[in-house]
């Protein structure tokens, strides 16, 4: 499978921490996902994603004061409903239990109110490298930035409602990921960036200096080189990991290794 380019247009595609992720764990799949951008042919688990994203919405909602605790509390009772999650099973074939996550959103909503100087969300969004088939940036969107009352100190705050502390790069990739795109546009690194697990009542903190904020950028340029060598050319992505519970596109997967392994 290999991109039709009579029509010569660049392929736009940005950098993230989730995409960077897929490329780590699979490049077969970052191009199938983001470059040639086919369509989903596995049923994957919907609920974590829409119960995640229920919570940040909530939180977001209160840190702009645009609702109060009970509207909170309310709304994500509501939207519970709305949203289908009394429907949708999650890994064991169980329902999700709202309760756990109104809990996850009380102690998110005590966070915010140990924090001032609220900057919701914000989207930031750089160019990195282009030729004339790719165009590569870097994009990021950061749940939460505030002064920390008790130290004084400007932080990053990150919400997450998985049920373990990650142990592996993809969310310190993350934080560093945040701490890149705020030096770059505000020529600032925040004392710390703390991810915190709202379901378990844990933050982790990471703090980063400007030669590893350097670093990672460099690797991050060194990968969208990469990526401008493979271009559109799907066989020069490896496989890497494709049997992933959450990989919804995992038949296109299959059959590309299907169609390396007919012409060895």
């Amino acid at each position: 499978m290999e991109i039709n380019k009579e029509n010569n247009k660049q392929i736009s595609l940005n950098l993230s921490p989730s995409s960077i992720n897929i490329y780590y764990q699979s490049p077969l799949l970052f191009y199938l996902k983001y470059i040639a951008k086919v369509p989903d042919d596995t049923a994957v688990p919907v609920c974590y994603g829409i119960s995640g994203s229920l919570v940040h919405e909530c939180l977001e909602k209160y840190a702009k004061k645009e609702m109060d605790r009970d509207q909170a509390y309310t709304y994500l009772l509501t939207e519970w409903k709305t949203q289908g999650l009394y429907n949708h099973k999650d890994m064991k074939d169980c329902l999700l239990n709202p309760l756990d996550y109104l809990q996850a959103m009380i102690k998110g909503i005590e966070i915010i109110d140990q924090h001032e100087d609220h900057t919701c969300e914000e989207t930031i969004t750089f160019p990195l490298k282009e030729n004339e088939l790719l165009k590569i940036g870097i994009k990021g969107i950061i749940d939460l930035q505030a002064t920390e009352k008790k130290s004084n100190q400007r932080v990053i705050l990150d919400y997450k409602t998985s049920n373990s502390v990650s142990t592996d790069k993809n969310f310190e990739r993350q934080a560093l990921f945040y701490n890149l795109l705020l030096y770059k546009k505000k020529a600032i690194l925040p004392s710390k960036t703390s991810l915190h697990y709202l379901k378990l009542g844990v933050a982790k903190d990471y703090i980063f200096n400007l030669n590893e904020i350097e670093e990672f950028e460099k690797e991050l340029c060194a990968l969208a080189e990469t990526l401008l060598l493979f271009g559109t050319d799907i066989g020069r992505y490896p496989i890497g990991f494709i049997d992933d519970r959450f990989n919804s596109k995992k038949q296109a997967c299959l059959r590309e290794v299907e169609r390396r392994n007919r012409t060895l």
